[in-house]
């Protein structure tokens, strides 16, 4: 297959790209360039309908070129207009605010703090806040001790008082970044809001679909309820039916992750395609195959069940799909799915073009690539045998042909890989369909009181099953495989690995064949040299973790956290797990209290041939060395009293690291004096984590 036969048979694919890539180069544009976007796209547009008129009659040939060279700038430069003209207000420094606004979502989690995105309509700030009404922000509240106190929802308007941070430079190395997170789901900033500083002013209801499908989803979940469906069955079936992940447990949700089974709570193309499977089996009852109003109703009910679940880009991007299969089946042409896949990417990326920058976008679509893709290759194996043999082997083959189609973004994003995932797929993977249409009837008859209360028995033991069969898994040896992480040119290089074997495949061409096998010896180089740098890799970090005392070592690539027993781990992987995946080949955990000396005053980490000396609670006049010690830095990390100024010119420091466990009337003391000597001080609450690498 040619480049221009592949072209024709995948057009949307092309256009999904330039777009993408205009939306991409969008980044390194500043925010004075908005006022002027439209220009290039308004002079292209020109150029382009004016190419596509006078071809006809003056173009040669051999320049037939010209119009499609022009339509493909035309998307790149639409793509850049787009994520300029969607991007949100930035907000450069933090401010301290007081202010109403209206609650356009509104999100509980498991702990109790409450989620809210708002709009700013009044407020007072310490500073000059411009255009802060076309502003969204990120509220995390601290829950109220009252339970008389009634939370908001969305539509209602809120009084509060906070501290709005923006898109700043994250506080750890290689640690999530919350604000550029944010940033590109079209929020401008975040606060934290204590319960004394965030109350109800007043109730009103969110206009339009948006508040409509809130209204639909809050109906649901009391009908849940009222059928008995509560705790853990009421928060699987409420992120398997409406995409409430936020109530989920942390041990529910890792018991999923480690399981391989997470993407069943992930609102999907397999959700949509059972309910895409329900509506047309029900269709078949009353209305022929090819019939305008069964389209009419199979697209409305993908749409109102997308609006219905969030519209997450994989659920969007089913709908497109399925849709386009619909209408294709009433005017009997047949598509090609991987110009579906493009279609949808390039509708999802019209309509949110931050999209791009989304996991789950790429995810969703690579997962379907990898089916379309490898499942045919699969079937070969088995498609003689029995029916049972079969439909095992369909369930095999489909979870593996998703897993290949991911398998490097995962490996790049999550640094994980679930070992036991075909078994999960094998025992939870069938009860969705069930769950969802018991959901769906629960729904629909819950008025008959006795036959809703029997629907709902059945959904609590599908329920109850299957968070035993995830529990299990979790609980098998070896069930998450952690420290894989492969860097960016890794993932590239495998794609464009796969993609030259699956075409060889088809296609048999000797070239493609050597060109995978070279793409697969880069792979290895480049794995060879990330080992080798990972084993010359000497550091040690003081990371800024709230309260909390977290110490990272790695030594020749082997890395040690040390860390308070009140740490928990979620808190060590959200800043410390990013750092170690990308330098240490391991990683070890430790307890501080087990590292102090005798009086757990002080301990030494050797970091190769540097010393790093951290205090806790001590009194640095009455500490003793038995040799002129030399240290290459020195963490204060407990209430540090005696004369620090001369303690440190003793031990030849020259830098003073204070973590955020040091209290600042002890910094108050000897701060003065410090200031005076040549001691450079890093302070972890204002500078960020330490690094020595």
């Amino acid at each position: 297959m040619t480049l221009k036969e592949l072209v024709k048979r995948t057009p949307f694919l092309f256009f999904a790209f330039f777009l993408g890539l205009g939306i991409w180069l969008a980044r390194f544009l500043g925010e004075q360039f908005l006022p002027f976007s439209w220009i290039p796209v308004a002079v292209v547009s020109i150029l382009f309908l004016y190419i596509l008129y006078t071809s006809r009659f003056f173009i040669r040939y051999r320049s037939r070129w010209l119009p499609g060279a022009c339509f493909y700038l035309l998307l790149l430069l639409t793509g850049v207009y787009l994520a300029v003209f969607y991007r949100p207000i930035r907000i450069k420094n933090s401010f301290r605010v007081e202010c109403t606004a209206r609650v356009i979502e509104a999100n509980t989690t498991y702990s109790g703090f409450h989620s809210y995105t708002v709009e700013p309509r009044r407020l007072k700030a310490d500073t000059i806040v411009s255009d802060f009404r076309t502003m969204k922000w990120r509220l995390i509240v601290e829950p109220s001790d009252s339970l008389l106190m009634p939370l908001a929802r969305p539509g209602n308007l809120v009084k509060l008082c906070t501290s709005i941070s923006g898109h700043e430079k994250p506080s750890n190395p290689d640690t999530f970044d919350y604000g550029k997170y944010l940033f590109r789901q079209g929020i401008s900033g975040w606060g934290f809001v204590e319960k004394e500083q965030f109350r109800l002013v007043k109730k009103s209801r969110l206009q339009g679909i948006r508040g409509y499908m809130n209204e639909m989803r809050g109906k649901t979940m009391e009908i849940y309820r009222k059928n008995g469906i509560v705790g853990e069955e009421l928060q699987v079936l409420s992120a398997l039916t409406l995409g409430e992940r936020g109530m989920l447990d942390d041990e529910i949700k890792n018991w999923f992750i480690h399981s391989g089974a997470i993407h069943v709570l992930a609102v999907s193309g397999l959700h949509t395609g059972i309910i895409f499977l329900l509506v047309n089996w029900l269709l078949d009852l009353f209305l022929p195959k090819r019939n305008r109003v069964r389209v009419v109703i199979v697209v409305g009910v993908l749409v109102f069940y997308a609006l219905l679940t969030g519209g997450a880009p994989s659920v969007f991007r089913a709908v497109v799909m399925l849709s386009v299969i619909q209408i294709g089946g009433y005017s009997q042409k047949t598509s090609n799915v991987y110009n579906l896949l493009g279609v949808s990417a390039f509708i999802i990326l019209l309509v949110h073009p931050m999209s791009l920058y989304h996991i789950g976008f790429w995810l969703s679509h690579l997962a379907v690539a990898g089916i379309v893709t490898f499942y045919p290759v699969f079937v070969k194996v088995y498609s003689d045998r029995n029916l049972f043999v079969r439909c095992l082997g369909d369930l095999a083959a489909v979870s593996l042909s998703a897993q290949i189609g991911t398998l490097p973004l995962s490996l790049f994003t999550f640094r994980a890989f679930p070992t036991w995932f075909l078994l999960s797929n094998f025992f939870v993977l069938p009860l969705v369909a069930p769950i969802l249409v018991l959901a769906k009837l629960l729904v629909v008859f819950s008025e008959f009181r006795f036959l809703s209360l029997m629907l709902a028995g059945v959904l609590n033991d599908l329920l109850g099953f299957m968070l035993g069969v995830v529990e299990w898994l979790d609980s098998l040896p070896y069930s998450y495989a952690r420290g894989l992480w492969i860097n960016e040119l890794s993932v590239w290089v495998l794609y464009l690995g796969i993609i030259a074997f699956m075409i060889w495949y088809h296609t048999r061409l000797r070239s493609l064949l050597k060109g995978t096998l070279f793409l697969m010896l880069i792979f290895m180089i480049i794995v060879h040299l990330d080992y080798f740098r990972k084993s010359q890799t000497t550091a040690f970090v003081v990371f800024d973790v709230k309260r909390q005392n977290v110490f990272g070592m790695i030594e020749s690539g082997q890395g040690i956290i040390i860390a308070d027993t009140t740490t928990t781990d979620r808190q060590i992987d959200f800043a410390c797990s990013g750092f170690f995946a990308r330098n240490s080949f391991n990683l070890k955990r430790m307890i501080l209290s087990d590292c102090w000396n005798e009086k757990a005053e002080a301990m030494v980490c050797s970091v190769g041939n540097r010393q790093f000396l951290v205090l806790g609670n001590v009194n640095v006049n009455k500490l003793e060395f038995q040799t002129k010690p030399q240290f290459e830095s020195v963490v204060f990390s407990g209430n540090v009293k005696g004369n620090v100024a001369e303690f440190l010119s003793q031990i030849n420091s020259k830098l003073l690291v204070v973590a955020k466990t040091c209290p600042p009337w002890c910094i108050k003391n000897w701060q003065d004096e410090v200031d005076k000597s040549k001691v450079e001080v890093h302070l972890i609450a204002e500078k960020g984590a330490y690094l020595f690498n």
